[in-house]
């Protein structure tokens, strides 16, 4: 059995301190004139990227081939692809940036493009069609799929940006339930560094792909303090034109590579829920005074979440923050404590899509009776949610 993507990715990481990826995009009229005088341009291409393997492969956490670079030049160039992901060393990850999009035998064929014949350990894909267009590769053992999310160019805010609850987010938050967060990983521009925190706090455990620093004006500090996980990784920081048409481009991975790897050690990293806790106080949900708990109890802290019912996107927030608790967990069904819990709860059953149960404080004389709403069987496992 192959080694998995993520896998690889960390490992990549501890051995070559860097969450630095380089992005094979080669544009003959980028590439010096020097470089093979004369030569057709799908070979100065293929030449000019294998060069850049040798220099900076053991600076890099993967490597992210632009499948359209090489597409244009047809069969040539797609054989010169073919012979670019082999050079690559067979410890790093092949990122293949190709944003497919499409439901059926086409998804399907697609994938079978990716991972069997490119032998590729992740790809990346547009996820308009939903689900149904992702399922076919992540079907692929091992292989991880990144979702265009929050994308880096100028007008992208005209449709990602696109309802009260901006599209992006909502991807980010579905596309969670499409996978494990080894499968699904996403796409936010470093151009956006108030989306990536938004994306990484939707999504804290996911993999996220930050383009946009260097040519594009991306700042870089910004981006990691944005887009780190709690572990300190968690994004990969992908870089093309800063390294492939720097004078020396094993000098410019090599700064870069170092710039992230200070930046990740000395700065703190966001934790995902400031901005709920924030909005829990504001709300009044979090008091402070001397308060007489159920137990008898005397507490300077009082949290009421009843409350959070009535503001419908820190209500969101909450529902997020507990299917983020959910996620490693293994159950049946999620059974919701009354009565404060029970919102949350069917929030959490409707966004993941997973069947609900509660009990009643008291069983009725009339109707059915049940001690307990909803479908169920003996001996399944039941995740209880608590306000």
């Amino acid at each position: 059995m192959s080694e998995s993507f993520v896998d690889k990715l960390t490992a990549a990481i501890d051995r070559n301190n860097s969450l630095l990826c380089v992005g094979l995009d080669p544009d003959p009229a980028r590439i010096s004139a020097d470089f093979m005088p004369g030569d057709p341009d799908v070979e100065r291409i293929k030449q000019f990227c294998l060069d850049i393997i040798a220099q900076t492969s053991d600076l890099v956490c993967c490597y992210k081939p632009n499948f359209a670079f090489f597409e244009q030049f047809g069969p040539a160039g797609l054989e010169a692809l073919r012979q670019v992901i082999t050079a690559i060393p067979g410890d790093l990850p092949v990122l293949l940036d190709a944003k497919r999009g499409d439901i059926g035998n086409t998804a399907q064929a697609y994938a079978r493009a990716a991972f069997e014949v490119w032998g590729a350990d992740a790809i990346t894909l547009n996820p308009y069609l939903g689900k149904d267009s992702i399922t076919p590769f992540i079907a692929y053992e091992g292989k991880t799929a990144f979702l265009l999310c929050h994308t880096s160019n100028p007008s992208a805010s005209q449709i990602q940006h696109h309802g009260l609850e901006p599209l992006y987010l909502e991807i980010a938050r579905q596309a969670q339930s499409w996978g494990a967060s080894e499968q699904i990983a996403f796409v936010v521009g470093a151009t956006q560094p108030d989306a990536l925190a938004a994306v990484r706090q939707v999504a804290p455990h996911s993999w996220i792909l930050a383009p946009g620093v260097g040519a594009q004006g991306g700042d870089l500090a910004a981006t990691l303090t944005a887009g780190l996980d709690d572990r300190g990784i968690g994004m990969i920081v992908p870089v093309s034109r800063g390294v492939l048409y720097a004078d020396d481009p094993r000098q410019a991975a090599q700064i870069l590579r170092d710039q992230i790897m200070a930046h990740r050690g000395v700065q703190p990293v966001p934790k995902p829920h400031v901005a709920l806790i924030r909005g829990l106080f504001e709300a009044g949900c979090v008091k402070f005074g001397s308060f007489t708990l159920a137990s008898g109890k005397q507490s300077p802290v009082y949290i009421d979440l009843r409350r959070v019912i009535s503001y419908p996107a820190l209500f969101r927030r909450v529902v997020d923050a507990y299917i983020a608790l959910s996620r490693p967990l293994n159950y049946d069904r999620i059974a919701a404590v009354p009565y404060a819990a029970l919102p949350t709860a069917a929030a959490m059953a409707l966004q993941l899509g997973e069947p609900l149960i509660y009990p009643r404080k008291e069983v009725k004389a009339y109707g059915t009776g049940q001690a307990v709403e909803g479908a169920f069987e003996a001996g399944q496992i039941a995740l209880a949610i608590e306000d």
